[in-house]
């Protein structure tokens, strides 16, 4: 399909194809990172059934990036306890959470979908800047909020650098994914 025959929902929904792909790319980066920083398997933490703790997720320090499967855990495991008052073995904090990352990234590849499709502004430039918007909406501001993850401003700044990187990265991805799914013949 031509990108001038492209309907709203066609846009929506390739832009969160690209999300998903992009966020299932930095789930792989930050899992490398972390082997590379660490002789700590980055599968390994400590699950066990009863789950994990938020404090368990902040638990690595100001100099490792955040394992992404004990971020999302944790998150959704508060928004059980929070909202619908249970509590989630491990297991289901783990399904649970990847599908909220998945849902997360798509979300964000949705909005870059509808503001790319929207400007003449070249996707190399709003696919970074996209992707700096959501390291500074999520691991800059509202994760710390939730005490899933240090603030910033506690964290080594390399490890900062590399965070924002990586979504830089993402958002990068998304561009490019998304501008294939629109461009295929």
């Amino acid at each position: 399909m031509d990108k001038d025959q492209d309907t709203p929902l066609g846009v929506a929904v390739k832009g969160l194809i690209a999300g998903m792909a992009g966020a299932l790319a930095v789930t792989g980066m930050v899992a490398t990172g972390r082997k590379v920083m660490s002789d700590q398997d980055a599968g390994s933490g400590g699950q066990i059934d009863e789950g994990i703790t938020a404090g368990q997720a902040l638990s690595e320090g100001p100099g490792m990036p955040p394992n992404m499967n004990r971020v999302t855990a944790t998150f959704v495991q508060k928004v059980a306890t929070g909202i619908f008052g249970t509590s989630l073995g491990s297991r289901q904090q783990y399904i649970a959470g990847t599908a909220w990352h998945l849902a997360y990234g798509g979300f964000w590849g949705l909005v870059y979908a509808l503001v790319q499709s929207s400007t003449q502004v070249s996707r190399f430039l709003v696919g970074p800047i996209h992707g700096f918007v959501v390291w500074a909406i999520g691991p800059g501001s509202l994760v710390p909020r939730m005490k899933l993850m240090l603030p910033p401003t506690k964290q080594r700044p390399r490890l900062v650098a590399m965070v924002i990187a990586v979504h830089v990265v993402y958002g990068s991805l998304v561009a490019l994914i998304f501008h294939l799914l629109r461009h295929r013949d």
